[in-house]
């Protein structure tokens, strides 16, 4: 009945599935964090919507991960030869990395400022560059990702391949941790 479709195909197409989904929720989740801040509040239905994307995230990387796992025992050789595989399996552990401290540090932070103004709030100043700068680790490595995932060869090295990666994701950190008091409002209000 299913002589039409291999195994490898229904892993990838659950692949895609889990980058579509993974991706969409944390670009989703980045804008709608962008958005609640720059009106200095976060509203509970912003909040809302940031737990739904970061629940689309954790999907997404369920998907990606056991799909993932599908792919690399169909061919382990092949795919531990891969710079590029290698590459997107660092750059996918720290998307789960800055996932987890999103939720164990941001979300709880964004928590227990709802519905108070933000610039208003010595932690919330305190720590507006490490969620910034999560949002960049968040928005590049999930580009980065699925830019590896769509070439069907890199002819770089790991360590080529992995040296840009930080090196576009630095420079976002350093434009966030410059661009703080533009992004974030900072001023205070009695």
């Amino acid at each position: 009945m299913f002589d039409f479709i291999d195994l490898k195909t229904v892993f990838l197409i659950t692949h895609l599935f889990g980058v579509a989904i993974g991706a969409g929720g944390a670009f989703t989740s980045d804008a709608m964090f962008f958005k609640s801040v720059r009106d200095e509040r976060i509203s509970k239905t912003e909040l809302g919507f940031l737990t739904l994307g970061s629940s689309m995230v954790i999907i997404g990387l369920i998907f990606l991960i056991l799909s993932g796992a599908g792919l690399f025992f169909l061919d382990m050789e092949m795919y531990l030869s891969s710079s590029k595989f290698l590459s997107k399996m660092t750059i996918v552990l720290l998307i789960v990395i800055n996932g987890v401290i999103f939720h164990k540090s941001h979300l709880p932070r964004l928590f227990r400022h709802l519905n108070h103004h933000l610039p208003s709030s010595d932690e919330f100043i305190r720590h507006r560059v490490f969620l910034l700068s999560s949002g960049v680790v968040s928005a590049v490595s999930w580009t980065f990702a699925i830019i590896l995932g769509t070439l069907r060869d890199v002819p770089y090295s790991y360590t080529v391949i992995m040296l840009t990666y930080l090196l576009i994701l630095s420079a976002g950190v350093c434009f966030v941790y410059f661009a703080k008091n533009w992004m974030l409002i900072h001023h205070r209000k009695r």
